[in-house]
C-alpha cells in the first residue's frame, strides 16, 4: 500500500510527475467499499464484487501534452451464482486500461484532471464493470452439475447433434427459403 499521502489510495498527488526524476507507478489496493458510489455495489446481474474485497491497481502515470496518460491493469475478485446449478462461484475480472485525464474531459472519453490530483475512482470503477462476466455458468448442462470446468466443444458437438436430430422446419417460414438475392 502506498502511504505517500493521507488522502485516499485512489488519489494520485500530481506533484509526483513534477520532480526533476518523476515517479510514474502507482500499485496500490483499495478496499471495493471505496468505490462503491453511494452504497450501490459493483454488480452487473447475478455477479458481484463484494465490499470486503480488495481492489489490486497497478499503473503507470505519464505526462503527455493533454493532461496525463494512465496505463496498466485493475484487478478484483467477484463471486456470483451458477445460471443453471445456483451454487456459488468466483473469478478474477482483470481489466487493462489505458485511459486520459485531461482539464476539459470530453464524455466518455476522458476523465477530469484536478489542478493537485488525479482522482482514479471512477475509472477504476468502470474497468471493473466492463470486465465482470454476465450469464456465469459453472456446470455442463441443467441434470449434470460438476465441480470440474465444462468443456465446450463438447457441449457444442452435443447441442450440434441435437439439433441436426430434431431439425424440423416451421412451415411458416418456408417462404424464406425461396427468395434468391441479385448479388451486385
Amino acid at each position: 500500500m502506498n502511504n505517500e499521502s493521507s488522502l485516499s489510495a485512489l488519489t494520485v498527488p500530481l506533484e509526483r510527475l513534477q520532480r526533476l526524476e518523476p515517479i510514474r507507478t502507482w500499485q496500490v489496493e483499495v478496499s471495493v467499499a471505496q468505490l462503491e458510489d453511494s452504497e450501490v455495489p459493483l454488480r452487473i446481474g447475478d455477479v458481484l464484487v463484494p465490499s470486503d474485497h480488495l481492489v489490486a491497481i497497478d499503473l503507470v502515470l505519464d505526462k503527455v501534452s493533454e493532461g496525463v496518460a494512465v496505463s496498466g491493469n485493475v484487478a478484483a475478485k467477484w463471486i456470483a451464482d451458477c445460471s443453471r446449478c445456483l451454487r456459488q462461484i468466483d473469478g478474477e475480472a482483470i481489466a487493462e486500461v489505458e485511459e486520459l485525464f485531461e482539464q476539459n474531459p470530453r464524455e466518455g472519453e476522458s476523465y477530469l484532471l484536478g489542478d493537485e490530483f488525479l482522482d482514479l475512482a471512477a475509472m477504476v470503477r468502470e474497468a471493473i464493470l466492463l470486465e465482470l462476466p454476465v450469464g456465469v455458468v459453472r456446470c455442463v448442462n441443467a441434470q449434470e452439475c460438476s465441480d470440474e470446468a465444462p468443456n465446450y466443444a463438447d457441449v457444442k458437438n452435443k447441442a450440434s447433434q441435437e439439433t441436426s436430430e430434431s431439425e424440423s422446419r416451421d412451415p411458416r417460414w418456408a417462404a424464406l427459403d425461396e427468395l434468391v438475392f441479385d448479388e451486385e
